[in-house]
């Protein structure tokens, strides 16, 4: 008797199994739209396959019967539409009770305006149910390839994230307790890793000029300590791989973001952790929920830039004090791809139980809910 192997349909929503004379459903498929141009925002940019749940599968997200589209023919048959900010240029007017539209935004309000058609009283009023954005306060929150941190037993593509955990202090002994096995380590690392660093600091930078001055304060730092600039300010290039050049010849990195808005923390934090360098961070988030303690430097923690160049310059003759920065990563690793996001907005398509909702008014809550600080003259 020849084998029998089930055999799958596919109708564009439902898939089923047909075993013998019997046919199973499977689980409904939700459908995505990424709406125009929202497809080349996602995590897979414009090369990500139509119809595809690979980013789901890849992210090891518990929920994965969910497939994106850009395809606008598909507006009635979605189950949810995402709809980029930032480069919007229509909307639909029609659609039915069940559909979410989601208002999704990565960047900052500082550094991108929003289109004027969200003041149009048809979308700014009552249109979108959910948000995605950087910020934590939205409904999903998605930080796309600004990076994230996860501790060593956790490489799903999820992430750990302080705002899921009772404080970081719960995932790694932060003791300073100077043990053999300790000392061994922090001996090996001086000699093999910070020993080899002769540079200062490291600064790479395209936007020459902010609205909240960071330039001011990097040329005041600079009166104290060597800062070496590469990008499109000085037409100076690294002279090699720039992660690798952080890597094997800087102790410092300048990891100022370009505007300080609540949460808004990029891939300018995240970069050189990686490469074992110490980011020094100047922006409008709460860092403490971004990485674990002592893995970085806060400038506002410093009355002024001399005071911050002193300490730089302790940390740069005290290999022991320096090296002290880098005990986090005996606990954690650094992932540039965040796909929590995507999880998140397959699971709350399916979600049967999530109230219904709809913003009042969405360029409120992104402009005013966006707490973006404007006066930096408060700092230097």
């Amino acid at each position: 008797m020849p084998k029998m192997f089930p055999k799958k349909s596919w109708n564009g929503l439902h898939s089923s199994v047909t075993f013998g004379t019997k046919q199973l459903e499977e689980p409904k498929l939700k459908l995505i739209l990424m709406w125009k141009d929202s497809e080349r925002w996602w995590n897979g940019g414009t090369m990500m396959p139509k119809g595809t749940s690979s980013p789901l599968v890849n992210a090891d997200c518990p929920v994965t019967e969910c497939i994106f589209t850009s395809d606008g023919s598909l507006i009635n048959q979605s189950d949810v539409v995402v709809f980029y900010a930032q480069t919007l240029k229509d909307f639909p007017l029609n659609r039915n009770s069940q559909q979410r539209f989601v208002f999704a935004q990565l960047e900052s309000p500082i550094t991108h305006d929003l289109p004027n058609i969200l003041n149009d009283n048809r979308i700014r009023y009552g249109y979108f149910n959910w948000t995605m954005t950087y910020r934590w306060d939205s409904d999903i929150v998605h930080r796309g390839e600004y990076g994230y941190i996860v501790t060593k037993s956790n490489h799903t593509g999820i992430g750990i994230r302080a705002r899921v955990l009772n404080s970081w202090s719960n995932q790694m002994d932060y003791t300073l307790s100077q043990t053999d096995h300790k000392v061994a380590k922090q001996v090996h690392f001086i000699e093999n890793i910070i020993k080899k660093k002769t540079k200062l600091v490291a600064w790479f930078v395209s936007h020459c000029t902010t609205p909240i001055r960071r330039e001011e304060y990097v040329r005041q730092l600079n009166h104290y300590v060597t800062i070496d600039i590469f990008g499109d300010c000085n037409n100076r290039k690294c002279p090699f791989d720039c992660d690798e050049m952080l890597r094997s010849h800087y102790k410092f990195y300048l990891a100022f973001e370009n505007s300080w808005c609540h949460d808004y923390v990029t891939e300018k934090f995240y970069r050189p952790l990686i490469h074992n360098t110490v980011p020094i961070v100047l922006g409008g988030a709460n860092y403490s929920r971004f990485a674990p303690p002592h893995s970085y430097i806060n400038a506002k923690d410093f009355n002024s830039p001399k005071e911050l160049a002193q300490y730089l310059l302790l940390l740069n003759r005290t290999d022991r004090l320096y090296a002290a920065y880098f005990e986090w990563k005996e606990h954690f690793d650094v992932l540039l791809v965040d796909n929590y996001g995507l999880c998140e907005l397959c699971r709350m398509a399916h979600s049967t139980i999530l109230p219904s909702k709809s913003y009042p008014d969405i360029k409120k809550w992104w402009l005013d809910g966006g707490r973006c600080e404007k006066n930096t003259e408060l700092y230097f």
